[in-house]
């Protein structure tokens, strides 16, 4: 094998290691969300994800499913308020709670998405 094919050969590794450990962290930890979810959101997300406030997403429905990992995380940082909400409700930033890093982002959005399989 010559110098160059080894230095590809090398690279290729080198990426692919990047890769697989730069997604893997990136999925979060339901287990880890589940905590954060009952402190913060189940009181009006329900505990597992069914609530009977009108106009709140029922996670265990799938709904807002369709939405990206970053998407739902400008939710919880920036809060919701939807006009066509019939009880009139607006989610605060946070749902009121306390502010979460990314990793715990991360975890409470897995913990919701793994709420339809339940």
């Amino acid at each position: 094998m010559t110098t160059k094919n080894l230095f590809i050969l090398a690279f290729f590794i080198f990426t692919a290691t990047i890769f697989v450990y730069s997604t893997a962290g990136a999925a979060g930890n339901p287990a880890d969300g589940e905590q954060a979810f009952e402190s913060i959101c189940s009181s009006c997300h329900g505990a597992v994800g069914i609530t009977e406030i009108p106009g709140i997403p029922v996670f265990s429905n799938g709904e807002r499913m369709d939405k990206s990992d970053e998407q739902l995380k400008n939710s919880i940082r920036n809060g919701v308020n939807n006009p066509n909400n019939p009880a009139g409700m607006v989610m605060p930033p946070f749902g009121g709670g306390p502010v979460l890093d990314e990793k715990q982002l991360s975890d409470v959005i897995a913990y919701i998405r793994s709420l339809k399989k339940k």
